[in-house]
């Protein structure tokens, strides 16, 4: 049955989560549209959670999610993952996680896939670097193909502009996923490389989000074109601050590591965000918290965080003043806050109360970063 096979990988995906009171729970539910080489259109409907608990130095991430339909393109895929931050090194962070996916949820017959990987990156302000590696095992038809990759890449941001350039080398013995998804003539034999280089640019306004992604692609062992490339474009509308549709579409390359194949696809959802309520934060919620900016006559300007919650309560800042580190706030009269020099040019804050998630100041324009936390932009004159 289609139904264990799913709720059986969201259940080893999430049940560390369910343990826990979570900071944050995203789901996300919506159809598409897929198009493989060769096959006509196919209807599918979509379904996925995503679980993120914040400590001080430790990110943890779940996510489960569903793709139905009536053929070969039903799928169930799983992700945990932990983001360290090294206290000796505040500008350093380590990420490993594991991911798995079902094919054909009808039966567990269909195969599957299952991946590990880890990823070093170093921030600083609002750029950095990261290199990483992974590997992972496709069974299909009783056979094991085993895929490895190794990707270096680069992100930054000014003003509400953000954008990543990525490398990526491939090595698979999956040769079955570009035969279904290929041209004849592109079929490879025995193990091949695929080296993907990819830029995604991404605008940010008040109340959406554009994405454009491409990506051209090389290989050994594998006859690809100069024109191997592929395009996407995604768009979030912020309905409210925790409703949110998106839509996506354009081409995906065959990817080796998590057995995609190539296709054309279009799709559309709408995804709602559940906070994790305590006193604190309930008062936050009510009241927010604001950012308050003046200018230093040296140049600069002195930024002033209030946050309105219990005086015994833990509230922290963090951006990039801080280089990310979270930094306690001080109880003044009747209210908590921090003051802070901020140079010129764009800065991001955020506050959180009792380790909760990090939340932007009411007053200033949200923007989220690679990893979906929430912040505050400053631009200072």
């Amino acid at each position: 049955m289609r139904g264990p096979a799913a709720a059986c990988l969201l259940i080893v995906a999430l049940n560390g989560a369910a343990a826990q009171a979570p900071d944050e729970i995203r789901v996300e539910a919506g159809a598409a549209s897929v198009r493989q080489a060769g096959n006509r259109s196919r209807t599918a409907a979509l379904m996925g959670v995503t679980w993120r608990r914040i400590n001080e130095r430790i990110v943890t991430t779940a996510s489960g999610s569903v793709t139905a339909a009536r053929d070969s393109i039903d799928t169930a895929q799983g992700l945990l993952a932990l983001r360290y931050q090294l206290a000796k090194r505040p500008n350093w962070r380590v990420e490993s996680g594991v991911a798995g996916a079902l094919f054909g949820l009808k039966s567990l017959s269909g195969g599957g896939n299952g991946a590990a990987f880890t990823r070093v990156q170093r921030a600083r302000g609002m750029q950095g670097i990261w290199a990483g590696a992974a590997t992972s095992v496709t069974n299909r038809t009783g056979d094991n193909f085993r895929s490895s990759a190794y990707d270096v890449g680069a992100w930054g941001e000014y003003r509400r502009t953000s954008g990543t350039i990525a490398a990526v080398q491939t090595r698979s013995l999956d040769t079955d996923l570009l035969s279904a998804s290929s041209l004849p003539s592109r079929r490879p034999f025995g193990a091949y490389v695929v080296r993907d280089a990819t830029v995604t640019v991404q605008q940010t306004f008040s109340a959406f989000d554009v994405a454009v992604i491409g990506t051209i692609r090389a290989g050994e062992g594998v006859t690809t074109k100069v024109n191997d490339r592929a395009f996407q474009l995604a768009a979030a509308f912020y309905l409210s601050p925790v409703v949110a549709l998106t839509v996506s579409g354009g081409r995906q390359l065959a990817d080796p590591l998590r057995a995609l194949p190539d296709a054309k696809f279009l799709s559309a959802s709408v995804r709602v965000l559940f906070l994790r309520r305590d006193p604190a934060v309930l008062k936050i919620d009510r009241y927010g918290a604001i950012a308050m900016m003046r200018s230093d006559p040296d140049g600069g300007a002195t930024l002033t965080l209030r946050v309105l919650a219990n005086s015994a309560a833990r509230v922290e800042a963090y951006g990039s003043f801080s280089g990310w580190q979270p930094v306690p706030m001080q109880w003044v009269l009747d209210a908590w806050e921090l003051q802070v020099h901020l140079p010129p040019g764009p800065q991001r804050v955020a506050v959180r109360v009792n380790g909760s998630q990090w939340r932007a100041p009411a007053n200033l324009t949200k923007v989220t970063d690679e990893f979906g936390g929430e912040a505050g932009l400053v631009v200072v004159p």
